[in-house]
C-alpha cells in the first residue's frame, strides 16, 4: 500500500490541480476483439451499427489509433496504466499492476466517482476498491445474465452502467463499460439474427484480407454467410445496448458534459476450425506462464470458432499478431462543443497508452509525464491539430525472446522471434498500411535506427517473467 501511495504522489506531480471549470464525465466503451473495419462508419459493407455510426458523426473518428497489446490483458494494461505491458515482471491478469498508478486512482483522488462494468482481465482482484474503482460489476452476475437469450449477452453490463450514471449524475464520474462482444463465443439473440435474415454476401465488397478469411472458412467446411450473419448480429446487439446508454445520458441532461469514447481492445480473432489449431487452447499452450492467455481467452468450442468474422479492411493480420490488423483499432471521441463533430483525423498516431495522460489533461489532473509511456493527445481530440509523437510506439509480449515491434513516424519495424528465424520487416505505414512491401533491404539506415531504439528498450525490460505467488 505504501508503494502505491508513493507512486500515486509521483504521478500526480506532488498535487492535483484545482477542479477544472468544466470537468467532463467520462464513459469509456470498449469492445472485445472487434476489427478496425467492423462498423459502418469504418467501412463495413453489411454492418448495422447505427448508434456507433451516430457517435462518430457527432464526434471525431480517428484512423491511426493503436492498442498496446495483441491480446486482451496487455491492451487493457496500457489503457489503465499508460505503461507498456512487457514492463511488468508478472503478467498483469495474474499479478495486477503492482505499484503502477491507474487512471481510475488518479480520477478518484481528483473527486470522480469511478465504476467498471463488464470484462475485467486486469488482475486477480475484481472487487470494489481495486485500482480506486468504487463500483465493480460482478463477474458472477455476468455469467448468469449472459445466458439471457432474449437480449444481447452484454445487456447486463449496460444496465449496470446506466444505473451507475443515474446514481452519480450530480458529480463527475468515470465509468468503464467493457463489453465481451464480439469475443468468442458469438451468441446473438434471435431478434438480432433476424436483422440479417436476408444477408447476401458479395465477397468483392471486402478487401483482400477478408476474402482470405472467407476462403479459410470455406476450406474448413464453414458457411460464410451464416458465420458472418452471426458475427454481425452480435455486433448489432452491442450497438443496440450502446444506443440505450447514450439515450439515457441524453435523457439525464448530461450529453454536453459527458466525454464518450468507443474502441476495441485489439484486432479481431482469427478463424479457427477446432481446438487443435487454436493457439489459445490449453492443449497448445507451450508459452511461458506469464505469456499464457488466461482462461477467459481459452474457450475451445470448435464449430463456433468459424464465427470469427472480424473485418480489418485493407489491414493485414489480427489478434495475436503485430501486423496492423492486430494492433490498429477504431477510436471515436464525442464531447459536444469541445470535440469537433463529423471530423475524421487520419494524421494523428495515437495509442492506448495515451488514454491516461489525455484524460488527466482534460480533467485538470496534473501528472508527471515522465512516469508514463503515453502522451497527452488532448489537442488532437479537441481538433487543434494532429498529434505528433515524441515517443515511439512499442510492442512486445511478456516472454524473453518474443517478437517486438516499433513505430516511429511513418515507419514500422517488426522483429522476428528467436525461435522462428524470420526476417526483419520494415513498412512505410503512411504509404502501405496493408504491410505488403517489406522495405528492410532498401532502407538499412531506418532498420539500424529503429533496431537501436528497440534494443535499448528491451534492455530495460524484465529478464524473466513469472506467475503471481
Amino acid at each position: 500500500m505504501a508503494c502505491r501511495m508513493v507512486a500515486l504522489a509521483l504521478a500526480l506531480g506532488i498535487a492535483t490541480t484545482a477542479l477544472a471549470a468544466e470537468k467532463p464525465n467520462i464513459v469509456f466503451i470498449l469492445a472485445d476483439d472487434a476489427g478496425f473495419a467492423d462498423f459502418g462508419c469504418y467501412g463495413h459493407p453489411y454492418a448495422r451499427t447505427p448508434n456507433i455510426d451516430s457517435l462518430a458523426r457527432s464526434g471525431t473518428r480517428f484512423t491511426q489509433f493503436y492498442a498496446t497489446g495483441v491480446t486482451c490483458c496487455p491492451a487493457r494494461t496500457g489503457l489503465m496504466t499508460s505503461r507498456w505491458p512487457a514492463s511488468y515482471p508478472i503478467y498483469p491478469a495474474q499479478g495486477g499492476f503492482g505499484d503502477r498508478v491507474t487512471i481510475t486512482e488518479l480520477l478518484k483522488k481528483a473527486g470522480y466517482a469511478t465504476g467498471h462494468f463488464g470484462k475485467w482481465h486486469i488482475g486477480p482482484e475484481e472487487k470494489p476498491g481495486t485500482y480506486g474503482i468504487d463500483v465493480v460489476g460482478s463477474a458472477a452476475e455476468s455469467g448468469r445474465r449472459s445466458r439471457d437469450s432474449q437480449r444481447g449477452r452484454d445487456a447486463w453490463i449496460y444496465d449496470e452502467a446506466i444505473r451507475f450514471i443515474e446514481r452519480h449524475k450530480d458529480r463527475p464520474f468515470y465509468v468503464n463499460v467493457w463489453s465481451h462482444i464480439p469475443h468468442h463465443k458469438i451468441a446473438p439473440p434471435p431478434s438480432c439474427l433476424e436483422q440479417f435474415k436476408d444477408l447476401v454476401v458479395d465477397e468483392s465488397k471486402f478487401a483482400a484480407p477478408m476474402r482470405e478469411k472467407f476462403a479459410a472458412c470455406k476450406g474448413r467446411g464453414g458457411d460464410v454467410r451464416e458465420h458472418l450473419r452471426r458475427y454481425l448480429a452480435d455486433l448489432y446487439a452491442m450497438d443496440q445496448d450502446i444506443g440505450r446508454l447514450l439515450k439515457r445520458i441524453d435523457d439525464l441532461g448530461l450529453r454536453d458534459t459527458t466525454l464518450v469514447v468507443f474502441s476495441s481492445d485489439q484486432g479481431p480473432a482469427p478463424i479457427r476450425a477446432s481446438a487443435a489449431d487454436d493457439p489459445d487452447s490449453k492443449r497448445n499452450r507451450r508459452r511461458p506462464a506469464a505469456e499464457a492467455v488466461p482462461p477467459a481467452d481459452a474457450d475451445t468450442v470448435a464449430s463456433s470458432r468459424l464465427d470469427a468474422m472480424g473485418y480489418t479492411g485493407e489491414l493485414r493480420g489480427g489478434k495475436h499478431g503485430l501486423y496492423e490488423g492486430g494492433v490498429r483499432v477504431p477510436w471515436i471521441v464525442r464531447w459536444p462543443g469541445r470535440v469537433p463533430a463529423g471530423r475524421v483525423d487520419e494524421q494523428s498516431v495515437l495509442s492506448g497508452a495515451d488514454w491516461l495522460p489525455t484524460i488527466c489533461a482534460l480533467a485538470g489532473v496534473k501528472i508527471d509525464p515522465a512516469v508514463f509511456d503515453g502522451e497527452d493527445a488532448s489537442a488532437a481530440w479537441l481538433g487543434k491539430g494532429p498529434h505528433v509523437r515524441a515517443k515511439p510506439l512499442l510492442w512486445k509480449s511478456s516472454a524473453p525472446g518474443s517478437s517486438a515491434a516499433i513505430r516511429v513516424g511513418p515507419w514500422k519495424l517488426i522483429f522476428p522471434t528467436r525461435r522462428n528465424g524470420g526476417e526483419l520487416e520494415l513498412y512505410d505505414i503512411s504509404r502501405d498500411p496493408g504491410e505488403t512491401r517489406n522495405l528492410a533491404a532498401q532502407r538499412p539506415e531506418v532498420v539500424r535506427e529503429l533496431s537501436g531504439q528497440v534494443s535499448a528498450w528491451v534492455a530495460t525490460l524484465p529478464k524473466a517473467y513469472g506467475r503471481r505467488k
